[in-house]
């Protein structure tokens, strides 16, 4: 009699004590989340992108100096023209450049001076930058 309890015991599963658990897919997932609020959660990261990309331009980040060669300064004449003053060994050109061609407009007889960068990391010239912006206004 007890083989027979034991072996019954043996083949009953123990599913039938255990309590089934239900799978919500996305039930982890915000409700109210809808189209709306992912189209605008893109746009929000698009738009960090861009800012990003815009204070790296203006903060002029990327080295100007190879091979002997310098950008002194440079002046925006137009959306896509300015003039710059390169320095090449010891002579400094006047150069026109636009999207289609650059031209040479002067070669200096008297060299403009070469101010000596302030190397400031990206942290202290957006404080700068957002310094100057609230006093402005």
């Amino acid at each position: 009699m007890i083989k027979f309890f034991l072996s019954a015991f043996t083949l009953i599963s123990f599913n039938c004590f255990a309590q089934e658990a239900v799978v919500e897919v996305g039930k982890h997932a915000n409700a109210n989340l809808d189209a709306v609020s992912m189209i605008m959660s893109l746009l929000m990261v698009l738009v960090l992108i861009f800012i990003s990309a815009w204070v790296l331009k203006k903060f002029n980040v990327v080295n100007k100096t190879s091979a002997g060669m310098k950008v002194i300064t440079s002046l925006p004449v137009g959306s896509k023209e300015k003039v710059i003053v390169i320095q090449v060994g010891e002579e400094q050109l006047l150069l026109g450049v636009s999207a289609q061609q650059v031209t040479l407009l002067k070669i200096l007889d008297k060299p403009l001076e070469v101010a000596t960068p302030i190397n400031l990391d990206l942290s202290q010239k957006f404080g700068q930058f957002l310094n100057k912006s609230n006093t402005q206004k």
